[in-house]
């Protein structure tokens, strides 16, 4: 097959060769000529792209000042991916956006260090000829792949999981979207639901201790919460400078059953920097803040931080 390939491109190579050395005032005058005619073939209506990268950190030490671990080893992954369709009056955005990573040292072992997946999919139809403004739907779910522990205590708590918890949102609204890398979304009217499953291990095993369903807000009976509220999105696209794309997302919701005046916030960026074509240095970093979230052993809600940092392949179809 690749014999064949090669033989037909050298033959048609060589025919234009021939057909420019023997015509030169026929080419001269297909370019003096010559129309743009309007391309009526199909197009592709999907983008599609993203960035896989990886970070790798090994280390070794010998009675080294300052360093009690004599080895230590960090790895991670890194994802963020995107399928956008365009046609006529209808717009579907879809992105991906995950990391995991653990790290293994001599006094600790092995344990998880960033654990994050996040879908967001908006479906719009224009309703205006510049459109700028849609009516949409939303549909995101957040969750996080393995489980992770306490391990301030022995033995170790478990305090999360799959869909322990997983946070799925579905919402119609309207889409503003004045430029082509700026939108903001609104919707007075949001289904939210948070979910802690994988029973029977909703409980952390150890007696007298309290149901990790209790972290997250969620009655243990039910092992999910349903909540209604507002929502508000806001994307963002800039290249901030050369070869430099910085990509954002601010999700804000407020849940109109319990304590709407405080306002859950989910705040995912990423930055891009292409070295070459395929190459780039990424660096992810999300931000969440949920009223009804306690980590174990906390009083009240904490503000999450997440980040990564890696190198690895960017690429677009």
């Amino acid at each position: 097959m690749k014999k064949q390939l090669l033989s037909l491109t050298m033959m048609v190579v060589t025919s234009l060769c021939a057909f420019s050395q023997a015509n030169p005032a026929k080419l001269d005058e297909l370019r003096k000529n010559r129309k743009i005619e309007a391309d009526t073939s199909k197009k592709d209506d999907w983008k599609l792209g993203g960035t896989f990268a990886v970070n790798f950190n090994q280390q070794t030490s010998s009675y080294w000042v300052g360093v009690t671990e004599s080895s230590s080893l960090t790895l991670g992954i890194l994802g963020d991916g995107y399928a956008n369709y365009a046609k006529d009056k209808c717009f579907w955005d879809n992105a991906l956006k995950a990391n995991y990573s653990f790290l293994n040292n001599q006094s600790q072992g092995t344990r998880k260090a960033s654990d994050f997946i996040d879908v967001y999919s908006k479906y719009g139809y224009s309703l205006n000829k510049a459109n700028t403004l849609l009516g949409s739907v939303i549909f995101n779910g957040r969750t996080q792949f393995t489980n992770g522990y306490d391990y301030s205590v022995t033995p170790r708590r478990r305090t999360s999981g799959f869909f322990a918890p997983a946070t799925i949102l579905l919402t119609p609204g309207l889409d503003w979207k004045p430029k082509e890398n700026f939108s903001v979304f609104v919707s007075p009217a949001a289904a939210r639901w948070v979910i802690v499953s994988n029973d029977p291990y909703s409980f952390t095993g150890t007696p007298g201790e309290k149901p990790i369903s209790e972290l997250y807000g969620v009655d243990p009976a039910k092992k999910i919460d349903f909540q209604f509220g507002a929502f508000v999105s806001v994307n963002y696209k800039q290249e901030l400078f050369k070869n430099v794309l910085y990509t954002s997302r601010l999700d804000l919701y407020s849940n109109y059953k319990s304590n709407p005046q405080n306002v859950d916030i989910f705040w995912t960026n990423n930055i891009a920097f292409k070295v070459n074509s395929w190459l780039a240095f990424t660096y992810q970093f999300n931000i969440a803040y949920d009223d009804d979230f306690r980590p174990e052993g906390k009083v009240g809600p904490r503000t999450q931080f997440l980040g990564n940092l890696g190198i690895g392949v960017t690429t677009k179809f």
